[in-house]
């Protein structure tokens, strides 16, 4: 289902990072009211870890509109990650020139991908639904719509993992809702639990996970098997450079 209607692409130009920065703007300063609008005037959400991050953006590939983003954060030196300045964590999060250690961060989903239901999780507009009656038109419709958005999700995931592997870093970690982590454990993804919940942007829980085991998982056979690829590389084709409009 990925691999037919969506594709990832490594945003390795000052163009295509301006997408991934519009897209969380979309969403964290329009849709979400996250962040302020006032303070990105060029209507693009960046901070000061985005020079020391990787970026990637996702395509539909029918309507050209591209629908989601996500970065990944590296550890530099001694220089804390936000996983690390906003919860208490019970290891410490180490890097060494062998081995590169990365943050998953700003993975967020457009809220077209996300309509027609209560956004019970923002920004990935996911829910646990393991608890809902199974019989309800209204949670069959909520169903079909999760799969929809939760494969965007996996496919970001796949290509993080892709990454990672290509570029010798081992741990990657990161922050999410109690939600989203039950799906990816459901899903068959390894989440580590690494300390208390904490405050950023509602309640968020600090996970890691180990790259070679995601790189290597089973549930990556049927589908997704495209990875990314590079924005340099995609010579003439032509994309849009908004995300959806309403």
């Amino acid at each position: 289902m990925f691999d037919k209607h969506f594709e990832v692409v490594l945003a390795d130009t000052p163009e295509s990072k301006n997408i991934n920065y519009a897209i969380r703007y979309h969403v964290y300063c329009e849709e979400m009211g996250f962040e302020n609008k006032e303070d990105f005037p060029l209507q693009m959400e960046f901070d000061d870890n985005d020079e020391q991050a990787v970026h990637f953006i996702v395509r539909d590939k029918l309507s050209g509109h591209w629908v989601g983003a996500m970065r990944l954060i590296y550890k530099i030196n001694d220089a804390l990650l936000p996983i690390e300045q906003s919860c208490k964590i019970n290891e410490k999060i180490g890097n060494s020139d062998l081995c590169g250690t990365v943050e998953l961060s700003r993975l967020c989903l457009i809220k077209e991908v996300r309509r027609r239901f209560k956004d019970i999780d923002p920004p990935h507009g996911i829910i646990d639904d393991s608890q809902q009656d199974q019989d309800s038109e209204k949670v069959k419709f909520m169903h079909n719509q999760q799969k929809f958005n939760r494969t965007i999700i996996w496919g970001l995931i796949r290509a993080a993992a892709e990454y990672c592997y290509g570029n010798n870093i081992h741990n990657w970690y990161f922050m999410t809702t109690n939600a989203l982590a039950k799906v990816l454990r459901r899903g068959g993804l390894n989440l580590i639990n690494i300390g208390e919940p904490c405050q950023h942007k509602g309640q968020r829980f600090p996970f890691k996970m180990d790259v070679l085991e995601t790189y290597h998982s089973q549930i990556w056979q049927s589908d997704y098997n495209n990875g990314y690829i590079q924005f340099s590389k995609l010579g003439q084709r032509k994309f849009r450079k908004e995300p959806a409009a309403a």
